[in-house]
């Protein structure tokens, strides 16, 4: 062989390299999107298409989302019982896969969309049992350069006896289970991105989508990690996976991509992260130490403990080979809280029997393997459906100089102190094994939307704090009005320990502030005039001294001999949200009755109080207000009231009230806050 003809050959082979890679390169192939209105290019039989594709839900049918731009196939016409089928013109296939958007019901003998090849059906796909349309793909590459149409059909009459079909291409990188980076960069060229009118602006709010409790917080290599239970597919619960984000200062958060998806049926449920210094799981590469998520997979039938880790500062993530590494056979058992008790030199997991209402312990030397140690419960509120949630950890005593003692965390799904969710706690002793409370227990906070709060772990011992964040929610009225996103975290607190009152009949108290970061936010201290309140309201601000409804608000309220006194914070004419101090049953209040938008739900609109012990005669608040949440510190952290609030405006007035004058309202403070999505 000549040298001319290995350079050919060369480049022959080079030539065929970049054909290659041209191909799996190439442009997606939109076969169908249903956006031109009509369905040109479609043979049409039955009732259940109508007479063009759909513009999202039908009536009687649920919310139908995950569908891209205005047009999708739907079913639906007339209810379930319709029936029909489209069938595409002749295409040739030219990618190695076909694939599209599909929700609806999943009777793959009656439902769903076909290939049919010579008139055949060669490959099928059925609905999910969800309005959430969801990406599904064929392999074709066997029928390349063939001739082929699909054909979407509705055989089904009975409940999900319809299908939705939306963006149908052909393409040599499937796409991924759900549509998210499509939305989230569709989202980004908003106009309103992340500043929708309810959309806090100090608190943490997932950029689209629905998100409840926090999970895997954990401190490592200069980063708050904040994980969170997240819908990738939609804004309501489902597809429970988890989302991520981070931050250098606990209170600008940076959005990265999904960690823990939901896969084959089994989601990620509520768990912890943890650095393994020790690399006891072995799952380190050599260069640093992993950091290992155990979570709950939630899925046929059962809940059992998973692991997952990352060796890249929590980036990527490897779910374990060898998952589930803790399985009871039990359909309840979930929320694994895990930490080094360093007496043992060994893991404790926390993690609940949630239906029992029993909080279990389990230890390991390699987070593989564990053992279970003792119990506890049931204990506490008596009348709670659940018990989910777990966290334990010490805490200093602030009066009582170097004493510690632990606290166990909980939380149920209802019957909380001012209905539906909440959470309590429990301080006792921890020796490794067992936990024993020496008191009973106590509300970790006074309003309805606070839950399943859970602190960071490996925080560094120069730090020294314990810092958790709760879910700022409730379960009964979760489907706040809000879009593209739902939910909200509540701002990260510091937590401490408080005797009072002293003495033999002394219990401890949990203390609970804002983070000291938080107040970087602040625009600067504005003195307001409240001497002269009385009754009616008075207002004490000036319109250039609230540009936007969200503020740290701080008063001192000096009831004297009047039944009460406060603040509200008006946003319309008959529109206000009213915090105050109550003689009779001596509590300070939030009054959410006439704040907003209260009728979505029926168990929204309503008064929360929190027992409160006047202090020289007074009662001294810290209010955060953040358009849409409003959290009340009460006596320096003492009680808080954590409400959420839909104002139909974002501009407020503040006001002052008493019952007499014999009623003061002393050092109030109005503090603008910066936003922590703006640069």
């Amino acid at each position: 062989m000549t040298l001319f003809s290995l350079f050919n050959i060369r480049i022959l082979v080079v030539s065929l390299t970049l054909v290659s890679n041209a191909r799996v390169l190439a442009d997606d192939i939109v076969l169908e999107d249903f956006e031109s209105g009509t369905y040109e290019g479609w043979s049409i039989t039955g009732d259940a298409f109508g007479d063009a594709p759909a513009t999202g839900a039908l009536p009687g049918q649920m919310s139908v989302s995950g569908f891209r731009g205005t047009g999708l196939v739907n079913t639906f016409r007339n209810g379930d019982a319709s029936v029909g089928t489209a069938t595409s013109s002749e295409f040739t296939i030219e990618r190695s896969n076909i694939a599209f958007l599909i929700g609806g019901g999943p009777h793959k003998e009656n439902l769903g969309i076909e290939l049919l090849i010579d008139g055949e059906p060669e490959r099928a796909a059925t609905g999910p049992e969800s309005e959430e349309l969801e990406w599904s793909s064929w392999d074709v590459s066997d029928f390349t350069g063939r001739q082929a149409r699909l054909r979407i059909f509705d055989r089904a009459t009975g409940g999900w006896g319809h299908i939705n079909v939306d963006h149908i291409i052909q393409t040599n990188v499937p796409p991924k289970r759900f549509d998210l980076e499509f939305k989230l960069a569709e989202y980004r060229k908003s106009a309103d991105y992340l500043n929708e009118p309810l959309r806090p602006q100090a608190h943490f709010t997932p950029e689209i989508n629905w998100m409840n409790d926090p999970n895997g917080l954990v401190f490592h290599d200069g980063e708050y990690h904040l994980f969170y239970q997240y819908n990738p597919a939609g804004n309501s619960w489902g597809h429970m996976s988890w989302g991520h984000a981070v931050s250098t200062d606990l209170t600008h958060w940076e959005h990265l991509p999904l960690a823990i998806p939901e896969e084959d049926g089994i989601m990620a449920f509520s768990g912890c992260c943890i650095v393994d210094h020790r690399n006891t799981s072995g799952f380190g590469s050599g260069q640093r130490p992993p950091m290992v998520a155990v979570y709950t997979g939630h899925g046929r039938g059962k809940q059992v403990q998973n692991l997952a880790y990352s060796n890249d500062n929590g980036r990527t993530w490897t779910k374990y080979s060898g998952n589930p590494v803790l399985d009871i056979n039990n359909p309840d058992f979930r929320d694994p809280k895990v930490f080094w008790h360093a007496a043992s030199n060994r893991w404790v997991m926390v993690v609940s029997l949630a239906n029992e209402k029993v909080i279990v312990f389990y230890a390991s030397d390699d987070l593989k393997n564990w053992k279970e140690l003792s119990r506890f419960g049931p204990a506490g509120t008596k009348n709670k459906p659940n018990w989910e949630c777990p966290d334990l950890f010490e805490l200093p005593v602030e009066n009582e100089t170097g004493k510690k003692l632990w606290v166990l965390e909980a939380d149920m799904g209802s019957g909380s102190i001012a209905g539906g969710s909440g959470s309590e706690y429990f301080v006792g002793h921890f020796d490794g094994t067992t936990f024993t409370a020496t008191q009973d227990a106590k509300w970790v906070d006074y309003g309805r939307d606070f839950y399943a709060p859970v602190s960071w772990s490996d925080i560094p011992e120069t730090d020294g704090r314990r810092i958790w964040l709760g879910w700022f929610n409730n379960w009964e009225t979760c489907l706040v009005p809000t879009s593209p996103w739902r939910s909200c975290m509540s701002v990260p607190r510091t937590l401490t320990l408080r005797k009072q009152p002293s003495g033999d009949n002394a219990t401890y108290t949990l203390i609970q502030r804002p983070v000291q970061e938080f107040r970087k936010l602040s625009n600067g201290v504005i003195p307001l005039n409240t001497t002269a309140a009385a009754w009616p309201p008075v207002a004490v601000s000036k319109p250039a001294e609230l540009t936007d409804m969200n503020f740290i608000l701080e008063t001192t309220l000096q009831p004297g001999s009047a039944r009460s006194c406060g603040i509200r914070i008006r946003t319309g004419e008959d529109e206000y949200t009213e915090v105050g101090y109550d003689r009779e049953p001596g509590v300070v209040y939030v009054d959410r009755r006439k704040s907003g938008n209260v009728d979505f739900h029926p168990a929204f609109a309503g008064r929360h109080d929190a027992p409160v012990q006047l202090i020289d005669g007074a009662a001294k608040l810290s209010i955060i207000v953040d358009r849409s949440t409003i959290e009340v510190f009460i006596n320096d952290g003492e009680a808080v009231i954590s409400d959420r609030i839909f104002p139909t405006s974002q501009t407020a007035v503040i006001e002052a009230f008493a019952g007499d004058i014999s009623a003061k309202l002393r050092n109030t403070t109005l503090q603008q806050l910066k936003s922590i999505w703006k640069n």
